[in-house]
C-alpha cells in the first residue's frame, strides 16, 4: 500500500521474534544458573548459614568458660545425622557420642536446617547427603566461605549390628547384635579364610567384610572377646523355630523376627506366627524375664570355649607408658607356661580397633622383649592399645588390650602455698625443667595428665632453697596378685565408696579431732607430697641483689658456688619473661614499672647449648625510691657535694644550695644513684678539717638463713621505704636508727670518717 505509513509481516515477525529474543534473556537473567534469583538464593544462605556458625562458637565459647573444661569431642547431631548414628551407619560415631540436640548448641536453628548441621569436636559442619534438597549447591557454597563439610552416605554390605530382622546374603535373620554389652576396641569379628581357618578380622567398631558369616551357607557369625588377657569366642544363634520329622529324622528351621513372623528370601513370602504355630516352636532361650517383665531376644551370643581361664596370668602381656600424646610399648612378654612361643609367627599393634604395625622380624623372646614402639596419633578422650600374637594359620595365640584414658583427679590445692614464690614444674620432651610460671598465672598447657603418668608438680623457692611437691589426688587401689600389678583408680571429691576389692589409702583420711574415727569432713580430696629440696642452707648456690625506684628494679649480677661458664641467666618478672644474659656479672633492669608496686623477680639459670636447668633465683621488690637526701642543719659555705667518676676520681668542689626545707637545689647530675648503689655523700671543710658523710635513706631488711650461714656470701635483702612509714612485709623490720626521740625520720647522716686533725 504506496503512501501508506504501516508495518510489514515481515517487519513485524521480526520485531517479534527480537522481542521474544529479549525476554528470553531476560528471564534467563533472573532465573538461570547466575541468575539474579539463584545469586539471591546463594548470598541468603550463605549469610543463614554463617550465622549459625556463629552461633555455635558462641556457645561452645560459654560452653569452655562454665565448665572449665575443653573437651569437645561430643556430637550435638542434626535430625538426619542422629537418624544415621542411631541405624549403625557410621562406624566412628555412636549414640554414645550424641551429647545434647543440636538446638542446644545452635541457637535460632529452624527445623528444616537441623536437617544439614553438626557440631562435632567443638567444630560446625555442614551435613552433605542426597536427602537434602539443593544439597549439591549448598555445599559448594559452604565451601566458599569456608564452612567444614561432613559427607555420610549409607553403607553397603553387612551393616546392621543391632538384631534387626534383615535380608543379609540371601536369608532373613535377627542380625548379630553388638549395639550392647560388648566393649567394642576389645571385641572382634572372627573370620574363615580360605583353609577354614578362623583368623581375626576388624574390631567391632568398624564394619566386619563380606566375609564374616553367611547363614544361608551354614557360615555362623563369631567373634572373639578379649578381656586382661582372657580369650573367650562366641558364636551368634538368631531366633529361630523349628518343627521335627520324626520319620525322616531332620528339623526343620526358619528364622524369625521377635514376634516369630518368618520371611522367605528367595520367594519373598511371609508367613506369620499364627500360621506356623501348629507346626513349629521357638525355643525357650530365646524368652527372658527381667523383673516379672518378659522379653524376646533377637538371638544370643553362644560361648564356645574359653582359652585359658581368669585367675591364670595372660598369655602376653606389655608395659605402656604415655606421655605428652606419646604412647611407648616395651617389655613385650609372652608367659612360656601357657604357650610356646614357636608358635607365634606374627605380632600385630592395633590402636583403637585399627592395625597400625605387624612385627615379623626379631619375634623370639629375648629380641621382642627389647623392641620399643612407639606413636602418636592418639584421638581425643579414651584410646585403646592391643597386641595380638598369630601362628602361622593367622589364628590368635594370646592378645592383650589396654587402656589409655585422661585421668578425671582433683584439681590441686594450692592452699598454704604464697602464690607468688610457687611455680608450677613442667618437662619438655628432652626432660628439660621448666618453672617459671607462678601458680598465681593459670596452669600451663601439658601440666599434668595422670593418664600419662605425668602428674602435677610444683617448686617452692625461698631463700636460696627449692622444694618440690608432688600432688596426690584421691584413689583407690587393688593389688593384682596374677599379673604382679596394682589396679589405681582416681576417686573424684572425698568420696570413701569403693569398688568391689578397692581400698582407699588412709593417707587420705585427717583425723581432725584424733578420736581414730573416720567422718565426711575428715576426707581430703588430696595431698602434696614433698619430692625434694633442692640446695642447702648451707650453701649458696645463686644469689643476686636487687635494688628498686620508682619505676625500676635493678639485679647486680649473679653469685653463688653454682655460677660457671656456659650458663645463661634468663630474666622474668611476675612469671612473664623479660630478657636474658650471658654474663653472670651483668646486670639487669627492668623498666616502666609502677610506683608503689610489690614484683616477684626470677632468674633461671640454664645451660647455652642443652638448655638443661640448673637453678634459679627468685626475690620480690617493691618500686620506691630511697627518700631524697635532707640537708637541713648543714652550712652551705662549708658543705660540698662529694661525686666520683668512672676511675673512681673523687670531686668536691660544688658548695650546697638548699631551699627552706633543706632540699638540695643544685646537686650534681651524677651525685647519687641508689638503684646503682651510688649513695649520696656530702663533705664539710671546717677549721682545716674534712668531715664525710653518708646519707641513709629509710628502709626496711630481712637478714636471710643463706647470710646466717655465709656471711661471707650472704645477701641482707633491703628494701627502701618511702616516707615515714612504719609498716613492713613478711618477715623484714626497720632499723631503730630511724627513730629518734618517738619521731620516724625518712633518713639520717652517717658520718663516715674525718680526714686531717684539728
Amino acid at each position: 500500500m504506496k503512501g501508506k505509513k504501516g508495518i510489514t509481516l515481515i517487519a513485524l515477525i521480526i520485531t517479534i521474534v527480537i522481542l521474544l529474543i529479549i525476554a528470553g534473556v531476560t528471564i534467563g537473567y533472573i532465573t538461570g544458573e547466575d541468575g539474579i534469583t539463584e545469586r539471591a538464593k546463594e548470598a541468603a544462605f550463605k549469610t543463614r548459614i554463617s550465622q549459625l556458625a556463629e552461633n555455635a562458637n558462641i556457645s561452645i565459647g560459654w560452653q569452655v568458660i562454665e565448665t572449665a573444661s575443653t573437651d569437645t569431642s561430643k556430637i550435638n547431631a542434626g535430625i538426619m545425622l542422629e537418624d544415621m548414628i542411631n541405624q549403625g551407619w557410621l562406624e566412628d560415631i555412636t549414640q554414645d557420642d550424641i551429647s545434647a540436640n543440636i538446638e542446644d548448641i545452635v541457637t535460632g536453628i529452624k527445623n528444616d536446617e537441623k536437617e544439614y548441621v553438626a557440631v562435632y569436636e567443638g567444630e560446625f559442619y555442614y551435613v552433605s547427603s542426597n536427602s537434602v534438597k539443593n544439597n549439591e549447591k549448598q555445599v559448594k557454597w559452604c565451601k566458599d566461605i569456608g564452612i567444614k563439610i561432613l559427607t555420610y552416605e549409607k553403607p553397603t554390605g553387612i551393616v546392621i549390628r543391632n538384631g534387626n530382622y534383615e535380608n543379609v546374603n540371601g536369608v532373613y535373620l535377627c542380625t548379630p547384635k553388638l549395639d550392647d554389652g560388648f566393649i567394642k576396641y576389645k571385641t572382634r569379628y572372627i573370620e574363615q579364610d580360605a583353609q577354614g581357618n578362623l583368623v581375626p578380622g576388624k574390631w567391632i567398631s568398624d564394619y566386619p567384610s563380606e566375609n564374616w558369616y553367611s547363614y544361608k551357607d551354614k557360615k555362623w557369625a563369631n567373634i572373639y572377646v578379649e578381656n586382661n588377657g582372657v580369650d573367650v569366642y562366641y558364636v551368634w544363634i538368631p531366633r529361630y523355630c523349628f518343627k521335627l520329622d520324626q520319620e525322616k529324622e531332620t528339623s526343620d528351621v526358619k528364622f524369625v523376627d521377635c514376634e516369630n513372623n518368618y520371611i522367605d528370601a528367595e520367594t519373598g513370602e511371609k508367613k506369620t506366627w499364627d500360621e506356623l504355630k501348629e507346626e513349629y516352636q521357638v525355643p525357650e532361650a530365646f524368652t527372658m524375664t527381667i523383673d516379672n517383665k518378659t522379653i524376646e531376644l533377637p538371638g544370643y551370643w553362644a560361648m564356645k570355649y574359653t582359652a585359658g581361664d581368669s585367675v591364670s596370668p595372660s598369655i602376653i602381656n606389655y608395659d605402656m607408658s604415655v606421655v605428652q600424646g606419646i604412647v611407648k610399648i616395651k617389655n613385650i612378654t609372652i608367659n612360656t607356661n601357657i604357650t610356646s612361643t614357636s608358635g607365634i609367627k606374627k605380632y600385630t599393634v592395633a590402636l583403637n580397633g585399627k592395625i597400625i604395625k605387624e612385627i615379623t622380624d626379631n619375634i623370639e623372646p629375648e629380641q621382642i622383649s627389647k623392641q620399643v614402639i612407639e606413636f602418636s596419633n592418639l584421638k581425643a578422650g579414651d584410646n585403646t592399645i592391643n597386641i595380638t600374637a598369630l601362628n602361622e594359620k593367622g589364628e590368635i595365640v594370646g592378645s592383650m588390650t589396654k587402656e589409655y584414658s585422661p585421668a578425671v583427679v582433683n584439681k590441686p590445692d594450692f592452699t598454704g602455698f604464697d602464690k607468688d614464690t610457687t611455680f608450677y614444674v613442667t618437662y619438655d620432651a628432652n626432660g628439660n625443667e621448666h618453672s617459671t610460671q607462678p601458680i598465681k598465672d593459670g596452669e600451663p598447657q601439658n601440666w599434668y595428665e595422670y593418664g600419662e603418668s605425668r602428674w602435677a608438680n610444683i617448686v617452692t623457692r625461698n631463700n636460696g632453697l627449692e622444694t618440690y611437691y608432688v600432688w596426690i589426688p584421691r584413689y583407690e587401689y587393688m593389688l593384682d596378685q596374677t599379673n604382679e600389678r596394682s589396679v589405681v583408680k582416681f576417686i573424684e571429691g572425698i568420696s570413701t565408696k569403693t569398688d568391689e576389692g578397692y581400698k582407699i589409702p588412709e593417707a587420705f583420711w585427717f583425723d581432725k579431732n584424733g578420736d581414730g574415727k573416720e567422718t565426711e569432713d575428715e576426707q581430703i580430696s588430696g595431698y602434696w607430697a614433698m619430692k625434694y629440696t633442692a640446695g642447702e642452707i648451707a650453701e649458696l648456690k645463686f644469689d643476686t641483689d636487687l635494688v628498686a625506684t620508682s619505676s625500676t628494679i635493678k639485679t647486680k649480677g649473679i653469685i653463688g658456688n653454682g655460677v660457671q661458664a656456659g650458663q645463661k641467666y634468663n630474666y622474668y618478672i611476675d612469671g612473664k619473661y623479660s630478657g636474658s644474659k650471658e654474663n653472670a656479672n651483668e646486670s639487669y633492669e627492668f623498666t616502666g614499672l609502677q610506683t608503689g608496686t610489690k614484683h616477684t623477680i626470677l632468674v633461671e639459670i640454664r645451660e647455652k647449648d642443652s638448655d638443661k636447668y640448673v637453678g634459679t633465683v627468685v626475690k620480690q621488690m617493691k618500686t620506691v625510691d630511697a627518700n631524697r637526701p635532707n640537708l637541713i642543719g648543714f652550712k652551705s659555705e662549708y658543705t660540698y657535694y662529694v661525686t666520683y667518676d668512672n676511675e673512681g676520681k673523687e670531686n668536691k668542689e660544688t658548695q650546697i644550695k638548699v631551699d627552706q626545707d633543706g632540699n638540695p637545689t643544685n646537686a650534681p647530675n651524677n651525685w647519687y644513684n641508689y638503684s646503682e648503689s651510688r649513695w649520696a655523700n656530702i663533705v664539710v671543710k671546717k677549721d682545716g678539717m674534712e668531715t664525710y658523710y653518708v646519707w641513709i635513706p629509710r628502709y626496711e631488711f630481712k637478714i636471710t638463713s643463706v647470710q646466717q650461714s655465709q656471711p661471707a656470701k650472704g645477701r641482707t635483702q633491703v628494701i627502701f621505704i618511702e616516707g615515714t612509714k612504719t609498716e613492713t612485709d613478711a618477715g623484714y623490720q626497720i632499723p631503730e636508727a630511724f627513730t629518734f626521740n618517738n619521731t620516724e625520720l625518712p633518713g639520717y647522716w652517717a658520718m663516715k670518717y674525718t680526714a686531717g686533725e684539728n
